[in-house]
């Protein structure tokens, strides 16, 4: 049974704390199949989920689109499976919906990557058709990997090939939500294959394609000199990018963690860590704008406070040069004023070993998400302020590890399923406000118990005011998808 919580008793769900309101609900029961993918529809505020037929198939998969409200509009048959075909990804673009499959085919040995085209009203503008076919060889073997410009109306289709020491080669495909066509291009980065790493590839909102990495002087880093970063932009269909290095004005320190991002201007922002011991260590941020010509706008170090660093480190080890280890970075916003966000969280693996009923001993490796820290940069390149959000969360199994970060009005939010010391475990959440002051934790759903399962990879923010958040109900086996205002 499908249930759908609306109107006015969404109006009477307030949640506690602050002004957090389910506006749109979608519960699966236990008799209805849990989907595969999830995706959001900014044109008309719906869902598009692609699930099995029915919890007894395991063939037959669809696609379902909701409308605002979660209520289901209409669903189709997207794929059967015979073992060789699987989903790559699901994704809207405008009023347009794609489904990517690849398969594989033993008699040619290759692997084809097609997709099928719906409008949202679940009108067919194009079947399985195919945008790649390559051999099932191991220079070739790389799946399809996906991202989308900030404003949700390109898709970039990438694969990196493994060339065995030959230059870098990228082939790319890229999707309009204003057009039918399909632009495929490769682009040949100058440098070996075994010297380089692409660290990410980003599509602007214009449809420029910019590719960011890292390359390597030597096999072995022990010191700055032995690497450094590159910026690469080119013009789709156009081979021949425009390439940019990457550099800070400070000399002899090891950058960690860059990422990048592009605004609606073209202007290209890095941002990361920094270490003056190694690249496993971090002791501020680092960041980098470049102009829509691509050159630096600006280029800033900034050391964490002694104050923030006693949030981890004592005083004698901040004296002694010790910095922080195993944060990483997660994701950077980017403020109307030119500034960043820069959002991390500690994470790391041990091992626990057990013996069996058989007296197998078995090694389990425990994944540990733990504090988050949020640093902001002013549009100047300075560092205001940097502080944490404490959690500690440990499991063998990921899935509903890690947080949500939602940005709504002056307030960053961070989501997460916890269990506290001395608190009942629940969903979860801090309020982080610009001035860096972290709000006490606070219970966000009523309805998640301490059995529950929150899904954050599923999850996601789905305009400037509103989530979307994904948890499985274990006690009456319901899986929920809400839509909810911040």
């Amino acid at each position: 049974m499908l249930k759908i919580i609306v109107g006015c008793l969404a109006l009477l769900l307030t949640l506690p704390g602050m002004a957090q309101e389910v506006t749109a609900r979608l519960d699966l029961s236990r008799k209805e199949p849990e989907p595969q993918w999830i995706e959001y529809s900014p044109t008309d505020g719906g869902l598009v989920t692609v699930s099995y037929a029915s919890r007894r198939s395991s063939r037959i998969l669809n696609i379902n689109k909701y409308d605002d409200l979660f209520n289901r509009q209409w669903s189709d048959q997207v794929l059967t499976q015979n073992g060789r075909a699987y989903i790559d990804l699901l994704t809207v673009l405008g009023d347009n919906i794609y489904v990517f499959v690849s398969e594989y085919f033993p008699r040619d040995r290759t692997i084809k990557t097609s997709y099928s085209h719906y409008d949202l009203d679940g009108n067919v503008i194009a079947e399985r058709e195919v945008i790649s076919e390559l051999p099932n060889v191991k220079e070739h073997r790389v799946d399809l990997k996906y991202t989308r410009s900030i404003n949700k109306k390109r898709l970039l289709c990438y694969k990196n090939l493994n060339n065995a020491g030959k230059r870098e080669k990228v082939l790319y495909y890229l999707f309009d939500a204003e057009s039918d066509e399909v632009i495929s291009g490769e682009i040949t980065i100058p440098y070996p294959d075994d010297k380089f790493t692409i660290r990410k590839i980003v599509v602007s909102n214009s449809g420029m394609i910019y590719v960011l990495g890292k390359y390597y002087h030597v096999n072995r880093v022990k010191t700055p000199d032995d690497y450094g970063f590159k910026v690469y932009r080119y013009l789709p269909g156009d081979p021949n990018g425009v390439d940019v290095d990457v550099e800070l004005e400070e000399g002899n320190l090891f950058i960690t963690d860059l990422t990048m991002k592009i605004d609606p201007q073209e202007y290209i922002y890095l941002a990361g860590f920094y270490s003056t011991r190694s690249t496993r260590e971090i002791i501020g941020t680092c960041s980098i704008r470049l102009d829509e010509a691509m050159e630096t706008d600006l280029s800033s170090i900034q050391r964490f406070s002694d104050a923030f660093l006693n949030n981890f480190l004592k005083e004698r080890q901040i004296d002694r040069g010790k910095e922080l280890k195993n944060f990483y970075l997660d994701n950077i916003i980017l403020r109307s004023d030119g500034g960043l966000l820069l959002i991390a969280e500690k994470f790391y693996t041990t091992y626990n070993n057990q013996i069996d009923i058989y007296g197998t001993a078995i090694e389990q490796r425990i994944y540990h998400y733990d504090d988050i820290i949020v640093s902001s940069v002013d549009g100047n390149g300075d560092l205001e302020w940097s502080n944490v959000a404490r959690k500690r969360q440990a499991s063998p199994v990921q899935t509903h590890l890690s947080y949500l970060d939602v940005v709504s009005g002056a307030s960053l939010f961070l989501v997460y399923d916890y269990s506290p010391r001395r608190q009942p475990r629940t969903l979860y959440f801090n309020s982080v406000g610009m001035n860096g002051d972290v709000e006490p934790r606070d219970v966000l759903l009523p309805d998640f118990s301490g059995d529950d399962w929150f899904y954050p990879r599923m999850s996601a923010q789905i305009s400037n005011e509103e989530a979307m958040l994904v948890y499985y109900q274990n006690r009456s086996k319901v899986f929920s998808i809400v839509k909810v205002a911040f």
